[in-house]
């Protein structure tokens, strides 16, 4: 199998249709692929973006752990604040990893790290990185820092 099929769209209907690609999200929203189009928001081909096999290695990494925090905190269960409290965590491993991850494939493409948190809890109004205000005036999201790689 083909690491690129890691993070492959299972149907054309998730897939970007953008004639190009001029910025990404690294964000779970429960798909198979956590490379969304910042025009679009649906799931971008890491080949399509010329990704490495490293690279896209780091990506399906980063996700597969986060993506069983995320899982934890939706299922409700006894592990539902130990998740929420790993994802919310701005010096947590799983995002530290999301950022070194972001800040790789800046390299080559804009991407910011769409950090997680609990519509219960409020909207948050500063970036829990860098504690600046979140510009709000976003496409998608909350708001973006524009000191750091991050989108809520």
């Amino acid at each position: 199998m083909s690491v690129y099929n890691k993070l492959r769209p299972w149907t054309q209907i998730e897939a970007c249709e953008c004639a190009s690609v001029s910025g990404l999200f690294l964000v779970d929203i429960l798909s198979d692929n956590p490379l969304h189009c910042d025009s679009c928001r649906k799931e971008v081909d890491p080949e399509r973006i010329g990704l490495t096999v490293e690279e896209t290695e780091l990506v399906a990494r980063w996700y597969s752990s986060e993506n069983a925090l995320y899982l934890l905190w939706l299922d409700s269960g006894e592990y539902e604040e130990y998740a929420k409290a790993c994802l919310l965590d701005p010096n947590g491993q799983i995002n530290r990893l999301g950022l070194k991850v972001a800040e790789t494939l800046s390299a080559k493409i804009p991407t910011r790290l769409w950090l997680f948190y609990d519509t219960d809890d409020g909207k948050p109004t500063q970036c829990p990185v860098c504690r600046n205000e979140l510009d709000t005036d976003v496409k998608w999201g909350t708001g973006t820092c524009v000191n750091r790689r991050v989108q809520i």
